[in-house]
């Protein structure tokens, strides 16, 4: 089955929990850090920021592996109609909690 590609914030962050991923910055460049692997571990915040400068998203295999691709047209989120500071934040505790679901 084909990778699922992702540029948003909230998917990343679930299914990057659900693979016991975390965030790491290698020579500048975004990566995902499994289990034991605590190389140039970082937060999500500069992950996210290196992520966007360099124009790549994360590809999900159903295996549970992850790796960066060329963002493309990755599906990302921004702030929709009527959402700000607060219901993004709702988002983000949902996805952290996974409570996550996919876009229609």
């Amino acid at each position: 089955m084909p990778a699922t590609v992702t540029a948003d914030r909230g998917e990343i962050l679930h299914r990057a929990g659900r693979a016991h991923l975390s965030p790491a910055l290698r020579d500048g460049a975004p990566a995902l850090a499994g289990h034991g692997d605590t190389a140039g571990r970082c937060g999500w915040e500069p992950f996210f920021r290196a992520l966007g400068d360099r124009g790549l998203a994360v590809a999900f295999e159903e295996d549970g592996g992850a790796r960066l691709v060329p963002r493309g047209d990755a599906p990302t989120h921004g702030a929709g109609p009527g959402e700000g500071g607060v219901e993004g934040a709702r988002r983000f505790l949902r996805a952290l909690r996974g409570e996550w679901t996919p876009p229609a």
